[in-house]
């Protein structure tokens, strides 16, 4: 009998492994998931802004802003004057269609918190941090029919599988800004890359005779990273009390020795024990490399109230590697995400106009064309953006809300469609402890 449990699970992982997903979606129900896209590979790219740019939904690598650390650019840190955290939630839903069925998802994320002070005051500062990379949440349903086990009296069964993923790549990442320079800043980040993927899968079947037994699959493992930061900026450029920032940062890529499991409890003896599937197995082992990033962008501040944000953000996607499953690998493309926004900052007045003055407004717009094309179709996502920021008038604490609404994907070849909205709260306190520090 367990010799059996073990093939069928082996039917089933195989099964699971090639048969068209894209197909599957829950129709009309909601679940704690995300995007349907995050099924593929190892999932979607989790797009990081930092808190002053959260509003126009671009990183941040190119602006700079006293009030919040920067999490985009490395460079940054070693600009800032005084003790800074900040943390952020986001929820967003899903509105998925294709030819034949519908659902909707909701998921609540954490999307990052950091910690940022100056060793040197505008010189030298260090940054701790903690950001999704890249997110597998994802609910999906296959069906289908196979050959039944020899002994059994039925030629096809018919069988309906439900996964639901959880997990991704997560960085923890310990770094430094310097400035060497009045109008130029360097940066460095360390990091361990954690990858953790879970997919829970439950199968039923037409045949009484074969059991409805869940099972897991689960891929983890761990590699250190390197990214680098610079930043610039010309003040007075064009007129009286402008000025011009430039900045880069690059992530270099990452390859992590990963190991999958296969594991399922069974009753063995009249006892539930866990059983691994594939513990010898060849198979069990394999490398999922993150690609190499890069980020840049301009920001005008036409004054200290207004700013514009233009930033290119690229990722080499076609030298990822996902080895558990080379057929959705063959998917990978090149990325390119763009985007263009502004932002008005009335409470910088010296006397502030009215309630509406309290706030710091934020407009954006996101192109990206996707990492992943199927069937000669790019899997792109167009979003708009609006933010609204709340700063203290007794400390430069900030608490901070975008919204965003787009449409990712396409109905064409039997794909997926999906509208997307939700919002990010991030809040940002300064001066934390008030006191001068040591290095000082």
């Amino acid at each position: 009998m367990l010799k059996r449990s073990i093939s069928l699970v082996f039917v089933l992982f195989l099964i699971a492994s090639t048969t068209n997903w894209l197909y599957a979606q829950d129709d009309d129900t909601t679940a704690k998931s995300g995007s349907f896209y995050s099924s593929i590979g190892f999932g979607v790219p989790a797009d990081v802004h930092s808190a002053a740019t959260m509003g126009i939904g671009l990183p941040g690598v190119s602006t700079y802003n006293g009030f919040s650390p920067n999490i985009a650019n490395p460079a940054h840190w070693g600009l800032i004057n005084f003790t800074q955290g900040n943390i952020a939630i986001g929820l967003n839903t899903f509105e998925s269609v294709d030819n034949s069925t519908s659902a909707r998802n909701t998921i609540v994320n954490i999307d990052g918190f950091q910690f940022a002070l100056p060793l040197l005051r505008n010189k030298l500062g260090v940054s701790l941090s903690f950001t999704p990379i890249v997110r597998t949440d994802f609910k999906r349903r296959e069906n289908g029919f196979f050959n039944s086990l020899p002994g059994l009296n039925q030629d096809n069964v018919q069988y309906v599988i439900t996964t639901q993923g959880t997990g991704g790549v997560n960085r923890f990442e310990l770094g430094f800004g310097y400035q060497p320079f009045e109008n130029i800043s360097f940066g460095y980040g360390f990091s361990a890359n954690l990858l953790s993927i879970n997919n829970d899968v439950t199968p039923l079947f037409s045949n009484p005779q074969y059991s409805s037994t869940p099972y897991e699959i689960g891929i983890e493992g761990y590699e250190f990273g390197h990214r680098f930061g610079f930043f610039a900026y010309k003040a007075n450029l064009l007129r009286q009390g402008d000025q011009l920032s430039f900045g880069t940062a690059v992530t270099l890529p990452v390859t992590i020795e990963a190991e999958r499991s296969l594991s399922a409890f069974r009753s063995i003896n009249q006892q539930r024990q866990l059983i691994e599937f594939n513990e010898n197995n060849a198979d069990r082992n394999g490398n999922v490399t993150l690609p190499l990033e890069f980020n840049t962008g301009l920001t005008y501040n036409l004054s200290r109230f207004t700013n514009v944000v233009a930033e290119l953000q690229l990722q080499q996607w076609s030298n990822a590697e996902f080895s558990f499953n080379t057929t959705q690998q063959e998917y990978f493309k090149n990325r390119m995400r763009m985007g263009l926004g502004a932002q008005f900052h009335p409470y910088r007045a010296n006397q502030r106009g009215g309630f509406f003055s309290n706030f710091k407004y934020s407009l954006g717009t996101t192109y990206d064309n996707g990492h992943l094309s199927i069937q000669d179709q790019d899997i792109e996502t167009v979003l708009f953006h609006a933010g609204l920021g709340l700063v203290s008038r007794t400390s430069r604490s900030s608490i901070d809300l975008s919204f965003h609404y787009g449409i990712r994907g396409t109905e064409s070849s039997n794909l997926v469609k999906e509208n997307i909205w939700g919002f990010k709260l991030s809040l940002n306190l300064a001066e934390l402890m008030f006191i001068q520090q040591r290095f000082q």
